[in-house]
Protein backbone atom coordinates (compact mmCIF):
# COMPACT_ATOMS: atom_id res chain seq x y z
CA UNK A 1 0.00 0.00 0.00
CA UNK A 2 1.30 3.28 -1.04
CA UNK A 3 2.64 5.15 2.27
CA UNK A 4 3.07 2.28 4.61
CA UNK A 5 6.56 1.81 5.77
CA UNK A 6 7.43 -2.06 5.83
CA UNK A 7 8.05 -2.96 9.45
CA UNK A 8 10.41 -5.23 8.35
CA UNK A 9 12.68 -2.55 7.97
CA UNK A 10 14.10 0.65 9.53
CA UNK A 11 16.17 3.25 8.14
CA UNK A 12 19.16 4.84 10.62
CA UNK A 13 20.22 8.67 9.22
CA UNK A 14 23.59 9.72 10.47
CA UNK A 15 25.55 13.12 10.01
CA UNK A 16 29.56 11.98 8.99
CA UNK A 17 32.21 12.88 7.42
CA UNK A 18 33.93 11.27 4.33
CA UNK A 19 37.19 9.57 5.62
CA UNK A 20 38.78 9.46 2.12
CA UNK A 21 40.98 11.61 2.53
CA UNK A 22 41.19 15.02 5.14
CA UNK A 23 39.13 17.07 3.29
CA UNK A 24 36.45 17.05 5.62
CA UNK A 25 33.73 16.37 3.39
CA UNK A 26 30.08 16.39 4.99
CA UNK A 27 27.89 13.69 4.20
CA UNK A 28 24.44 11.87 5.57
CA UNK A 29 25.31 7.75 5.65
CA UNK A 30 21.49 6.33 5.61
CA UNK A 31 21.70 2.67 7.27
CA UNK A 32 18.86 -0.09 6.75
CA UNK A 33 18.23 -2.50 9.09
CA UNK A 34 16.28 -5.66 8.23
CA UNK A 35 15.19 -8.31 9.87
CA UNK A 36 15.91 -10.53 6.89
CA UNK A 37 18.59 -13.02 7.65
CA UNK A 38 20.36 -11.71 4.18
CA UNK A 39 21.59 -7.92 4.25
CA UNK A 40 21.99 -7.98 0.77
CA UNK A 41 25.51 -7.21 1.12
CA UNK A 42 28.65 -9.42 0.83
CA UNK A 43 30.42 -8.77 4.40
CA UNK A 44 27.31 -8.72 6.14
CA UNK A 45 27.01 -5.37 6.54
CA UNK A 46 23.68 -3.24 6.88
CA UNK A 47 22.82 -1.63 3.49
CA UNK A 48 24.07 1.63 2.96
CA UNK A 49 23.37 4.64 1.11
CA UNK A 50 24.47 8.05 1.17
CA UNK A 51 22.66 11.28 0.86
CA UNK A 52 24.08 14.71 0.27
CA UNK A 53 24.43 17.35 2.96
CA UNK A 54 23.92 20.27 1.77
CA UNK A 55 24.37 22.20 4.82
CA UNK A 56 27.87 20.64 5.05
CA UNK A 57 30.21 24.10 4.64
CA UNK A 58 33.19 22.09 3.50
CA UNK A 59 31.32 20.60 0.80
CA UNK A 60 27.72 21.80 0.37
CA UNK A 61 26.53 18.57 -0.67
CA UNK A 62 29.21 17.79 -3.40
CA UNK A 63 31.11 14.44 -3.14
CA UNK A 64 34.08 12.58 -5.37
CA UNK A 65 34.20 9.32 -6.68
CA UNK A 66 34.97 8.07 -3.67
CA UNK A 67 32.61 10.12 -1.54
CA UNK A 68 29.82 8.68 -4.20
CA UNK A 69 30.95 5.17 -3.38
CA UNK A 70 31.33 5.62 -0.13
CA UNK A 71 28.45 3.15 1.19
CA UNK A 72 30.34 0.34 -0.68
CA UNK A 73 33.36 0.92 0.21
CA UNK A 74 32.82 -0.23 4.25
CA UNK A 75 32.89 -3.40 5.52
CA UNK A 76 32.18 -4.03 9.25
CA UNK A 77 35.20 -5.84 11.14
CA UNK A 78 34.70 -8.60 12.86
CA UNK A 79 36.30 -9.17 16.80
CA UNK A 80 38.46 -12.38 16.81
CA UNK A 81 41.98 -13.56 18.70
CA UNK A 82 43.93 -15.96 16.34
CA UNK A 83 41.46 -15.69 13.63
CA UNK A 84 38.89 -17.07 15.48
CA UNK A 85 35.77 -15.01 16.24
CA UNK A 86 35.29 -13.74 20.25
CA UNK A 87 33.15 -10.93 21.25
CA UNK A 88 34.56 -7.51 22.21
CA UNK A 89 35.22 -8.03 25.88
CA UNK A 90 37.19 -11.23 25.01
CA UNK A 91 39.27 -9.11 22.73
CA UNK A 92 39.73 -6.64 24.49
CA UNK A 93 40.78 -8.77 27.66
CA UNK A 94 42.95 -9.87 25.76
CA UNK A 95 44.45 -6.51 24.32
CA UNK A 96 45.14 -5.58 27.82
CA UNK A 97 46.50 -8.89 29.10
CA UNK A 98 49.31 -8.19 26.20
CA UNK A 99 49.53 -4.94 27.14
CA UNK A 100 50.54 -5.88 30.62
CA UNK A 101 52.93 -8.42 30.07
CA UNK A 102 55.09 -5.74 27.57
CA UNK A 103 57.66 -3.64 28.68
CA UNK A 104 56.98 0.18 27.46
CA UNK A 105 59.94 -0.30 25.42
CA UNK A 106 58.23 -3.03 23.65
CA UNK A 107 55.38 -1.45 22.85
CA UNK A 108 54.23 0.50 20.13
CA UNK A 109 50.71 2.78 19.36
CA UNK A 110 49.92 3.77 15.89
CA UNK A 111 47.14 6.27 15.29
CA UNK A 112 47.42 7.82 11.84
CA UNK A 113 44.00 10.07 11.66
CA UNK A 114 41.50 7.16 10.81
CA UNK A 115 39.07 7.75 13.75
CA UNK A 116 37.85 10.60 16.32
CA UNK A 117 40.21 12.77 18.15
CA UNK A 118 38.22 11.43 21.31
CA UNK A 119 39.48 8.16 19.99
CA UNK A 120 42.45 9.50 19.50
CA UNK A 121 43.37 11.07 22.56
CA UNK A 122 41.71 7.82 24.41
CA UNK A 123 44.64 6.01 22.62
CA UNK A 124 46.72 8.83 24.42
CA UNK A 125 45.87 8.56 27.63
CA UNK A 126 46.91 4.54 27.39
CA UNK A 127 50.23 5.68 26.10
CA UNK A 128 50.50 8.00 29.49
CA UNK A 129 49.84 5.12 31.32
CA UNK A 130 52.06 2.95 29.25
CA UNK A 131 54.73 5.27 28.99
CA UNK A 132 54.86 5.38 25.04
CA UNK A 133 53.84 7.78 22.92
CA UNK A 134 51.45 7.56 20.37
CA UNK A 135 52.83 7.42 16.64
CA UNK A 136 51.05 9.66 13.78
CA UNK A 137 53.50 8.29 10.71
CA UNK A 138 54.80 11.95 10.48
CA UNK A 139 57.91 12.00 13.23
CA UNK A 140 60.85 11.92 10.41
CA UNK A 141 59.15 14.64 8.35
CA UNK A 142 58.61 17.02 11.19
CA UNK A 143 62.17 16.32 12.67
CA UNK A 144 63.51 17.24 9.81
CA UNK A 145 62.09 20.71 9.04
CA UNK A 146 62.02 21.29 12.85
CA UNK A 147 60.77 24.70 13.80
CA UNK A 148 59.95 25.85 9.80
CA UNK A 149 57.14 23.03 11.10
CA UNK A 150 55.02 26.16 12.32
CA UNK A 151 54.89 27.98 9.20
CA UNK A 152 52.65 24.85 7.58
CA UNK A 153 49.98 24.39 10.25
CA UNK A 154 46.32 25.12 9.40
CA UNK A 155 45.09 28.56 9.17
CA UNK A 156 44.00 29.02 5.88
CA UNK A 157 40.68 28.29 5.01
CA UNK A 158 39.03 27.02 1.57
CA UNK A 159 36.92 30.07 1.64
CA UNK A 160 40.33 32.23 1.08
CA UNK A 161 41.35 29.81 -1.47
CA UNK A 162 38.54 31.31 -3.45
CA UNK A 163 39.60 34.57 -3.07
CA UNK A 164 43.06 34.32 -3.80
CA UNK A 165 44.99 36.12 -6.24
CA UNK A 166 47.74 33.90 -6.95
CA UNK A 167 47.78 30.17 -6.20
CA UNK A 168 50.94 27.43 -6.21
CA UNK A 169 49.95 24.20 -6.80
CA UNK A 170 52.35 21.38 -5.62
CA UNK A 171 49.62 18.96 -5.48
CA UNK A 172 48.04 16.80 -8.46
CA UNK A 173 44.32 17.58 -7.02
CA UNK A 174 42.35 15.81 -10.00
CA UNK A 175 44.17 12.43 -8.14
CA UNK A 176 44.37 13.70 -4.53
CA UNK A 177 41.83 16.20 -3.52
CA UNK A 178 39.23 16.30 -6.11
CA UNK A 179 36.48 18.66 -4.19
CA UNK A 180 39.79 21.23 -3.97
CA UNK A 181 39.31 21.74 -7.75
CA UNK A 182 35.91 23.47 -6.67
CA UNK A 183 37.68 25.93 -4.86
CA UNK A 184 40.37 26.52 -7.53
CA UNK A 185 37.90 26.49 -10.50
CA UNK A 186 35.44 29.86 -8.32
CA UNK A 187 39.09 31.43 -7.60
CA UNK A 188 40.37 31.06 -11.57
CA UNK A 189 36.65 32.84 -12.15
CA UNK A 190 37.81 35.31 -10.35
CA UNK A 191 40.71 36.19 -11.86
CA UNK A 192 43.25 34.37 -9.85
CA UNK A 193 46.80 32.86 -10.93
CA UNK A 194 47.41 29.25 -10.74
CA UNK A 195 50.58 28.00 -11.17
CA UNK A 196 51.45 24.30 -11.32
CA UNK A 197 54.71 22.98 -10.03
CA UNK A 198 55.32 19.66 -10.66
CA UNK A 199 55.66 16.66 -13.54
CA UNK A 200 52.13 16.87 -14.79
CA UNK A 201 50.23 19.75 -16.54
CA UNK A 202 46.30 20.78 -15.38
CA UNK A 203 44.23 22.20 -16.85
CA UNK A 204 42.90 24.21 -14.02
CA UNK A 205 46.14 26.35 -14.39
CA UNK A 206 47.56 29.18 -15.86
CA UNK A 207 50.76 28.14 -16.05
CA UNK A 208 52.48 24.73 -15.80
CA UNK A 209 55.81 24.93 -14.65
CA UNK A 210 57.43 21.43 -15.02
CA UNK A 211 59.92 20.75 -12.12
CA UNK A 212 61.47 17.22 -11.28
CA UNK A 213 61.34 15.65 -7.77
CA UNK A 214 64.83 16.57 -6.84
CA UNK A 215 64.95 19.96 -8.48
CA UNK A 216 65.46 22.96 -5.80
CA UNK A 217 63.10 25.46 -5.57
CA UNK A 218 65.48 28.03 -5.61
CA UNK A 219 66.73 27.20 -9.11
CA UNK A 220 63.04 27.47 -10.52
CA UNK A 221 62.64 31.17 -11.39
CA UNK A 222 59.26 31.18 -11.53
CA UNK A 223 58.74 30.47 -8.06
CA UNK A 224 58.36 34.05 -6.83
CA UNK A 225 55.65 33.90 -4.10
CA UNK A 226 54.74 37.29 -2.54
CA UNK A 227 51.81 38.36 0.35
CA UNK A 228 49.13 37.40 -2.32
CA UNK A 229 49.72 34.14 -2.67
CA UNK A 230 48.69 30.42 -1.67
CA UNK A 231 50.86 27.65 -1.52
CA UNK A 232 48.71 24.11 -1.82
CA UNK A 233 50.91 21.23 -0.89
CA UNK A 234 50.28 18.47 1.24
CA UNK A 235 51.74 16.49 4.36
CA UNK A 236 52.36 12.64 4.27
CA UNK A 237 54.53 10.55 5.79
CA UNK A 238 56.34 10.33 2.51
CA UNK A 239 56.63 14.22 1.72
CA UNK A 240 60.19 15.66 0.56
CA UNK A 241 61.87 16.99 4.08
CA UNK A 242 64.27 19.52 1.79
CA UNK A 243 61.67 20.43 -0.88
CA UNK A 244 58.92 21.42 1.63
CA UNK A 245 61.96 23.39 3.34
CA UNK A 246 62.68 24.98 0.56
CA UNK A 247 59.11 26.23 0.35
CA UNK A 248 58.71 27.39 3.67
CA UNK A 249 62.11 29.41 3.35
CA UNK A 250 61.73 31.23 0.34
CA UNK A 251 57.59 31.97 1.11
CA UNK A 252 57.51 31.48 4.61
CA UNK A 253 57.64 34.59 5.65
CA UNK A 254 55.08 36.34 3.61
CA UNK A 255 52.69 33.94 2.06
CA UNK A 256 50.09 31.35 3.15
CA UNK A 257 50.25 27.83 3.32
CA UNK A 258 47.29 25.44 2.82
CA UNK A 259 48.48 22.15 3.62
CA UNK A 260 46.23 19.36 2.44
CA UNK A 261 46.43 15.93 4.62
CA UNK A 262 45.71 12.30 3.46
CA UNK A 263 43.80 10.51 6.44
CA UNK A 264 40.37 12.13 7.31
CA UNK A 265 41.76 13.39 10.65
CA UNK A 266 45.29 13.73 10.17
CA UNK A 267 45.18 17.19 11.24
CA UNK A 268 43.35 16.74 14.50
CA UNK A 269 45.79 13.86 15.49
CA UNK A 270 48.56 15.50 14.47
CA UNK A 271 47.67 18.48 16.81
CA UNK A 272 46.89 16.43 19.82
CA UNK A 273 50.19 14.51 19.46
CA UNK A 274 52.11 17.48 18.17
CA UNK A 275 54.14 17.62 21.61
CA UNK A 276 54.68 14.24 22.10
CA UNK A 277 58.20 12.10 21.19
CA UNK A 278 56.47 9.71 18.47
CA UNK A 279 58.15 7.06 15.85
CA UNK A 280 58.53 7.09 12.44
CA UNK A 281 56.87 4.53 10.44
CA UNK A 282 60.68 3.15 9.63
CA UNK A 283 61.34 3.21 13.33
CA UNK A 284 58.61 1.09 14.31
CA UNK A 285 58.93 -1.53 11.32
CA UNK A 286 62.77 -1.80 12.46
CA UNK A 287 61.46 -2.65 15.68
CA UNK A 288 59.37 -5.02 14.07
CA UNK A 289 61.83 -7.02 11.64
CA UNK A 290 64.22 -7.45 14.54
CA UNK A 291 62.12 -8.41 16.95
CA UNK A 292 62.18 -5.41 19.77
CA UNK A 293 58.82 -4.42 19.27
CA UNK A 294 56.50 -6.91 21.10
CA UNK A 295 53.18 -5.62 21.14
CA UNK A 296 51.69 -2.89 18.00
CA UNK A 297 48.66 -1.23 18.76
CA UNK A 298 47.03 0.03 15.19
CA UNK A 299 44.06 2.51 15.70
CA UNK A 300 41.93 2.77 12.78
CA UNK A 301 45.33 3.16 10.89
CA UNK A 302 46.54 0.05 8.61
CA UNK A 303 50.38 0.29 8.55
CA UNK A 304 50.60 -2.79 6.02
CA UNK A 305 48.19 -0.84 3.54
CA UNK A 306 50.28 2.73 3.85
CA UNK A 307 53.81 1.67 4.14
CA UNK A 308 55.97 0.42 0.85
CA UNK A 309 58.09 -2.52 2.47
CA UNK A 310 56.41 -5.07 0.40
CA UNK A 311 57.16 -7.67 3.59
CA UNK A 312 54.93 -6.31 6.32
CA UNK A 313 52.65 -8.45 6.00
CA UNK A 314 55.43 -11.58 6.90
CA UNK A 315 57.13 -8.95 9.40
CA UNK A 316 53.63 -8.72 11.76
CA UNK A 317 54.30 -12.13 12.66
CA UNK A 318 57.42 -11.53 14.25
CA UNK A 319 55.02 -9.28 16.74
CA UNK A 320 53.84 -11.53 19.80
CA UNK A 321 50.76 -9.48 19.62
CA UNK A 322 49.89 -7.20 16.52
CA UNK A 323 46.63 -5.39 18.10
CA UNK A 324 44.43 -4.13 15.60
CA UNK A 325 41.29 -1.63 16.61
CA UNK A 326 39.50 -1.12 13.28
CA UNK A 327 35.98 0.23 12.34
CA UNK A 328 36.28 -1.85 8.73
CA UNK A 329 37.92 -4.74 8.07
CA UNK A 330 41.14 -3.90 6.76
CA UNK A 331 44.51 -5.81 5.67
CA UNK A 332 45.94 -5.49 8.74
CA UNK A 333 42.72 -7.12 10.48
CA UNK A 334 43.70 -10.43 8.22
CA UNK A 335 47.09 -10.47 9.88
CA UNK A 336 46.48 -8.98 13.40
CA UNK A 337 46.35 -11.87 16.41
CA UNK A 338 43.67 -9.31 18.32
CA UNK A 339 40.46 -7.43 16.60
CA UNK A 340 38.51 -5.45 18.36
CA UNK A 341 36.00 -4.15 15.80
CA UNK A 342 34.20 -0.79 16.87
CA UNK A 343 31.15 1.00 15.52
CA UNK A 344 31.58 2.43 11.61
CA UNK A 345 32.94 5.84 11.25
CA UNK A 346 29.50 7.12 10.82
CA UNK A 347 28.02 5.78 13.97
CA UNK A 348 30.86 7.26 16.00
CA UNK A 349 30.05 10.10 18.39
CA UNK A 350 32.84 12.71 18.26
CA UNK A 351 35.14 15.31 16.08
CA UNK A 352 37.69 15.34 13.44
CA UNK A 353 39.23 18.48 12.20
CA UNK A 354 39.65 19.10 8.63
CA UNK A 355 42.49 20.94 5.94
CA UNK A 356 41.57 23.97 6.86
CA UNK A 357 41.36 23.71 10.91
CA UNK A 358 37.68 23.26 11.06
CA UNK A 359 36.43 21.15 13.85
CA UNK A 360 33.16 18.66 12.11
CA UNK A 361 30.93 16.70 14.35
CA UNK A 362 29.94 13.23 13.55
CA UNK A 363 26.53 12.47 14.94
CA UNK A 364 23.35 10.62 15.21
CA UNK A 365 20.40 12.66 13.18
CA UNK A 366 18.48 10.18 14.71
CA UNK A 367 19.17 7.42 17.69
CA UNK A 368 22.02 6.89 20.22
CA UNK A 369 25.25 6.26 19.08
CA UNK A 370 27.44 3.00 20.51
CA UNK A 371 30.37 4.73 21.54
CA UNK A 372 31.91 0.93 21.43
CA UNK A 373 35.55 2.18 19.96
CA UNK A 374 35.76 4.86 22.73
CA UNK A 375 35.00 2.31 25.58
CA UNK A 376 36.99 -0.54 24.66
CA UNK A 377 39.88 2.12 24.80
CA UNK A 378 38.41 2.92 28.42
CA UNK A 379 38.25 -0.50 29.04
CA UNK A 380 41.78 -1.37 28.34
CA UNK A 381 42.51 1.35 30.06
CA UNK A 382 41.21 0.50 32.94
CA UNK A 383 42.51 -3.17 32.50
CA UNK A 384 45.98 -1.53 32.88
CA UNK A 385 45.71 0.32 35.78
CA UNK A 386 44.48 3.19 35.09
CA UNK A 387 40.69 5.54 35.49
CA UNK A 388 37.74 4.88 33.16
CA UNK A 389 37.74 7.54 30.52
CA UNK A 390 34.32 9.93 30.22
CA UNK A 391 33.20 10.83 27.00
CA UNK A 392 32.51 14.34 27.70
CA UNK A 393 35.70 15.39 29.71
CA UNK A 394 37.63 13.77 26.79
CA UNK A 395 35.66 15.69 23.74
CA UNK A 396 35.85 19.32 26.09
CA UNK A 397 39.92 18.57 26.75
CA UNK A 398 40.07 17.34 23.00
CA UNK A 399 38.64 20.93 21.71
CA UNK A 400 41.02 22.63 24.38
CA UNK A 401 43.72 20.80 23.07
CA UNK A 402 42.97 21.48 19.51
CA UNK A 403 42.32 25.56 20.09
CA UNK A 404 38.71 24.82 18.03
CA UNK A 405 35.42 26.39 18.07
CA UNK A 406 32.43 23.53 18.49
CA UNK A 407 30.97 25.16 15.76
CA UNK A 408 31.11 23.81 12.26
CA UNK A 409 30.70 26.59 10.47
CA UNK A 410 33.39 28.85 12.15
CA UNK A 411 37.41 28.05 12.40
CA UNK A 412 39.05 29.44 15.49
CA UNK A 413 41.10 32.18 15.12
CA UNK A 414 44.56 30.86 15.44
CA UNK A 415 46.30 32.65 18.68
CA UNK A 416 48.78 34.95 17.73
CA UNK A 417 51.73 32.73 18.74
CA UNK A 418 55.80 34.17 18.34
CA UNK A 419 56.47 32.68 14.93
CA UNK A 420 59.85 31.30 15.29
CA UNK A 421 62.60 33.21 12.47
CA UNK A 422 63.05 31.07 9.17
CA UNK A 423 66.31 30.04 8.98
CA UNK A 424 67.94 27.87 5.83
CA UNK A 425 68.15 24.50 7.07
CA UNK A 426 67.37 22.92 3.39
CA UNK A 427 71.34 22.84 2.75
CA UNK A 428 71.84 20.73 5.32
CA UNK A 429 68.93 18.14 4.32
CA UNK A 430 69.50 15.08 2.23
CA UNK A 431 69.09 15.08 -1.37
CA UNK A 432 66.30 12.97 -2.77
CA UNK A 433 68.73 10.33 -4.02
CA UNK A 434 70.74 10.59 -0.78
CA UNK A 435 67.19 9.95 1.70
CA UNK A 436 65.52 7.31 -0.85
CA UNK A 437 68.35 4.73 -1.44
CA UNK A 438 67.37 1.61 -2.01
CA UNK A 439 64.13 -0.90 -2.48
CA UNK A 440 65.64 -3.93 -1.62
CA UNK A 441 66.07 -2.40 2.06
CA UNK A 442 62.72 -1.77 4.05
CA UNK A 443 63.46 1.46 5.44
CA UNK A 444 64.14 2.52 1.49
CA UNK A 445 61.95 4.42 -0.83
CA UNK A 446 64.19 4.41 -4.20
CA UNK A 447 65.62 1.65 -6.20
CA UNK A 448 69.03 0.89 -5.37
CA UNK A 449 70.37 1.24 -8.99
CA UNK A 450 72.08 4.38 -9.90
CA UNK A 451 71.18 7.41 -11.96
CA UNK A 452 73.57 6.34 -14.64
CA UNK A 453 71.41 2.72 -14.64
CA UNK A 454 68.40 4.04 -14.97
CA UNK A 455 68.72 6.20 -17.79
CA UNK A 456 70.66 3.96 -19.64
CA UNK A 457 68.97 1.86 -22.49
CA UNK A 458 65.75 2.69 -24.34
CA UNK A 459 62.29 2.22 -22.26
CA UNK A 460 64.34 3.40 -18.43
CA UNK A 461 62.54 5.39 -16.84
CA UNK A 462 61.56 6.56 -13.19
CA UNK A 463 58.69 5.65 -11.24
CA UNK A 464 56.82 7.93 -9.01
CA UNK A 465 53.79 6.94 -6.65
CA UNK A 466 51.55 9.70 -6.60
CA UNK A 467 50.49 9.30 -2.89
CA UNK A 468 46.54 9.07 -3.31
CA UNK A 469 44.51 8.59 0.02
CA UNK A 470 41.86 7.31 -1.26
CA UNK A 471 43.78 3.89 -2.15
CA UNK A 472 45.08 4.46 1.85
CA UNK A 473 41.85 2.95 2.74
CA UNK A 474 42.25 -0.43 1.55
CA UNK A 475 39.52 0.09 -1.27
CA UNK A 476 39.34 -1.38 -4.64
CA UNK A 477 39.34 0.80 -7.53
CA UNK A 478 39.66 1.01 -11.62
CA UNK A 479 42.79 3.06 -11.80
CA UNK A 480 45.47 -0.09 -11.51
CA UNK A 481 47.36 1.67 -14.42
CA UNK A 482 50.12 4.09 -15.21
CA UNK A 483 50.55 7.46 -16.54
CA UNK A 484 53.25 8.43 -19.07
CA UNK A 485 54.45 10.91 -21.88
CA UNK A 486 53.69 10.94 -25.81
CA UNK A 487 57.66 10.76 -25.86
CA UNK A 488 57.89 7.92 -23.38
CA UNK A 489 55.38 5.75 -25.56
CA UNK A 490 58.08 5.86 -28.59
CA UNK A 491 61.26 5.42 -26.63
CA UNK A 492 59.68 2.09 -25.17
CA UNK A 493 58.51 1.42 -28.48
CA UNK A 494 54.70 0.59 -27.48
CA UNK A 495 51.78 0.32 -29.49
CA UNK A 496 47.86 0.32 -29.34
CA UNK A 497 46.04 -2.41 -27.59
CA UNK A 498 49.29 -3.59 -26.17
CA UNK A 499 49.57 -3.52 -21.91
CA UNK A 500 53.33 -2.09 -20.83
CA UNK A 501 55.79 -4.39 -18.89
CA UNK A 502 57.48 -2.23 -16.30
CA UNK A 503 60.56 -3.48 -14.30
CA UNK A 504 61.58 -2.34 -11.19
CA UNK A 505 65.80 -1.58 -11.24
CA UNK A 506 66.70 -4.89 -9.32
CA UNK A 507 65.23 -7.15 -12.88
CA UNK A 508 63.27 -9.08 -10.42
CA UNK A 509 59.56 -7.91 -11.02
CA UNK A 510 57.70 -7.18 -13.88
CA UNK A 511 53.95 -6.53 -14.10
CA UNK A 512 51.87 -5.77 -17.64
CA UNK A 513 50.13 -3.04 -16.83
CA UNK A 514 47.65 -0.46 -18.87
CA UNK A 515 49.16 3.22 -19.51
CA UNK A 516 47.70 6.35 -20.07
CA UNK A 517 49.09 8.77 -22.12
CA UNK A 518 49.53 12.24 -20.11
CA UNK A 519 50.35 16.09 -20.75
CA UNK A 520 53.71 15.32 -18.30
CA UNK A 521 57.70 15.35 -17.98
CA UNK A 522 59.17 12.62 -20.34
CA UNK A 523 61.54 10.04 -18.26
CA UNK A 524 58.79 9.48 -15.13
CA UNK A 525 55.83 6.71 -14.97
CA UNK A 526 53.30 8.08 -12.37
CA UNK A 527 51.00 5.79 -10.62
CA UNK A 528 47.91 6.28 -8.16
CA UNK A 529 48.55 3.17 -6.46
CA UNK A 530 51.53 0.80 -5.23
CA UNK A 531 52.79 -1.44 -7.84
CA UNK A 532 54.88 -4.82 -7.45
CA UNK A 533 57.53 -3.28 -9.13
CA UNK A 534 58.37 -0.13 -6.94
CA UNK A 535 58.51 -0.79 -3.80
CA UNK A 536 59.26 3.08 -2.90
CA UNK A 537 57.85 6.19 -3.92
CA UNK A 538 60.61 6.79 -6.32
CA UNK A 539 61.77 4.07 -8.33
CA UNK A 540 64.11 3.18 -11.13
CA UNK A 541 62.08 1.22 -14.15
CA UNK A 542 62.05 0.35 -17.66
CA UNK A 543 59.30 0.24 -19.48
CA UNK A 544 58.66 -1.85 -22.59
CA UNK A 545 55.86 -3.21 -25.09
CA UNK A 546 54.40 -6.49 -23.73
CA UNK A 547 55.10 -9.19 -25.55
CA UNK A 548 51.59 -10.50 -26.37
CA UNK A 549 48.42 -8.46 -26.29
CA UNK A 550 45.68 -9.44 -24.01
CA UNK A 551 43.18 -11.79 -24.32
CA UNK A 552 40.25 -9.53 -24.73
CA UNK A 553 42.93 -7.40 -26.81
CA UNK A 554 39.56 -5.47 -27.81
CA UNK A 555 38.72 -4.07 -24.83
CA UNK A 556 42.24 -3.55 -24.00
CA UNK A 557 42.94 -1.40 -26.83
CA UNK A 558 39.97 0.69 -25.92
CA UNK A 559 41.47 0.97 -22.28
CA UNK A 560 45.24 1.42 -23.18
CA UNK A 561 43.94 4.18 -26.61
CA UNK A 562 46.75 6.87 -26.79
CA UNK A 563 45.41 10.27 -27.52
CA UNK A 564 46.22 12.29 -30.81
CA UNK A 565 46.13 15.25 -28.93
CA UNK A 566 46.00 16.51 -25.56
Amino acid sequence: MSGVIDPKFKENVYSAVCYGCGFGCGVFMRELETSAVETGTACGAPILNIDYRKASPVNQGKLCRFGVNLANNYCPAVSAVNGKAVSNEDAIAKAAEALKNAKPEEIALLSVGGTTNEEHLALMKIGEKLGVPVSTGMTGLFKDIGKLHAYTGRGTTYEEVESAKKIYLFVDPYVSYPLLIRRLVHAKEKGAEIVSFGLKEFPIATENVIVEPDASLYDVKEFVPDEETIIISDLTPYSYAKRLAETVEIAGGKSKFLMMRPFMNATGAGYLSKHTKQQSFDEIVSQMETGDLKVLICLDSDLIDICFNDNLKETFKNLENAIVISSRDTVACGEADIVIATEPFYKKKGSVMNCEGRLIPITAAAGETPLSGFNALSSILEAIGGSALDYDAIHAEAVEMLGATEDEYKIAALEKKHTPEISKISDTLPELSAVFVSSSEPKSYVSSASKEDGEAGAGAAKHLYLTNPFLWNGVRDNDNFVEISRCQVKASSLLKGFTADVTCACGEVTKATRYKVSPMADGYVLSTRKQPFARAPVTDVTIVRSPTKPKDSAETAKECDIPQSF
